[in-house]
């Protein structure tokens, strides 16, 4: 990562000047995000790949928008929803700030909710026949369908958007837990008994360790999802977040104001995912075939 840091720094600086009025400037703008996004996107570190990705539809959107390709109530430039972030900063942090504790609070207790659902279900057999059609159930019908329900049965506040939140998010990692759990290695268990060891020792050093790689797994695949539940929710009825933010917007026609929202939700779900994404690799080093990152 290091040795990109220089080319880290052209990508930023090129998307800096592509901004600029002045056109010999926005083209040396133009080449340095072209020449570093290349350079960038040739690594086989996802990061840098996906930065360099979107780099490239910055850059199409921006030559897009000062060649007048799209009108600008259609495809706004990327300087008039940058302003847009600026200038209204402090709404957007105060429904930000809404919008993510929901999505994390439910993230969490779907991380709990999903994982002991998977051990008593694992723990009582004929209770995992019955549950998972219904979970598959739950996930078959359309959120879009469920969280109305949800808001008009148990209100507006942040109790019932940090349910659909949970709902969206338990079933990966539910599943994942469960197959770390039917995946023991049933001999090593036996060798452990026949050592002696108690129930709490064969948790620690052998189920515990085997469940933990599928339960990040899980986490790591619905982490993106959890934003997403609460903008829907917040999207049903809501005082505030960016649910709310960008319904209203789009409601009035302010495309700059719908696409910094859009803009702002999209960067936080990925930090989202790599922040989850590091911390699965932190705890399962020692397994093989772990995350690109």
């Amino acid at each position: 990562m290091k040795k990109h840091i220089g080319w880290l720094l052209a990508l930023i600086t090129g998307v800096v000047l592509l901004t600029l009025p002045v056109w010999w400037v926005s083209l040396l703008g133009f080449a340095l995000v072209v020449v570093s996004s290349t350079v960038l996107f040739r690594d086989n570190h996802l990061i840098l790949r996906i930065l360099a990705f979107f780099m490239f539809i910055l850059l199409w959107w921006d030559i897009t928008s000062h060649l007048h390709l799209m009108q600008p109530y259609i495809l706004p430039s990327p300087s008039d929803v940058w302003h847009i972030i600026v200038s209204q900063h402090t709404i957007i942090a105060k429904h930000l700030w809404y919008t993510l504790s929901i999505s994390y609070v439910g993230l969490l207790l779907s991380l709990l909710f999903g994982t002991l659902l998977a051990i008593i279900m694992h723990a009582i057999r004929p209770l995992e026949d019955l549950l998972y059609p219904l979970m598959v159930l739950s996930q078959a019908t359309p959120t879009i369908a469920v969280a109305p329900l949800i808001i008009l049965w148990f209100g507006f506040g942040r109790g019932p958007k940090i349910g659909v939140v949970v709902w969206v998010t338990f079933f990966p990692i539910t599943v994942n837990t469960l197959l770390g759990l039917h995946s023991i290695d049933k001999d090593m268990v036996d060798v452990m008994k026949a050592m002696g060891a108690s129930r709490w020792q064969i948790f620690r050093h052998i189920t515990l360790p085997h469940t933990l790689a599928y339960t990040l797994t899980g986490l790591e695949i619905t982490s993106p999802y959890a934003i997403l539940g609460a903008l829907t929710a917040e999207w049903m009825g809501t005082t505030q977040g960016l649910g709310l933010y960008i319904k209203r917007s789009f409601s009035s026609f302010e495309l700059p104001q719908v696409f910094a929202g859009t803009l702002i939700i999209t960067v936080f779900s990925l930090l989202t995912w790599a922040t989850v994404a590091y911390i699965k690799n932190i705890f399962t080093k020692w397994r093989e075939g772990g995350s690109m990152l």
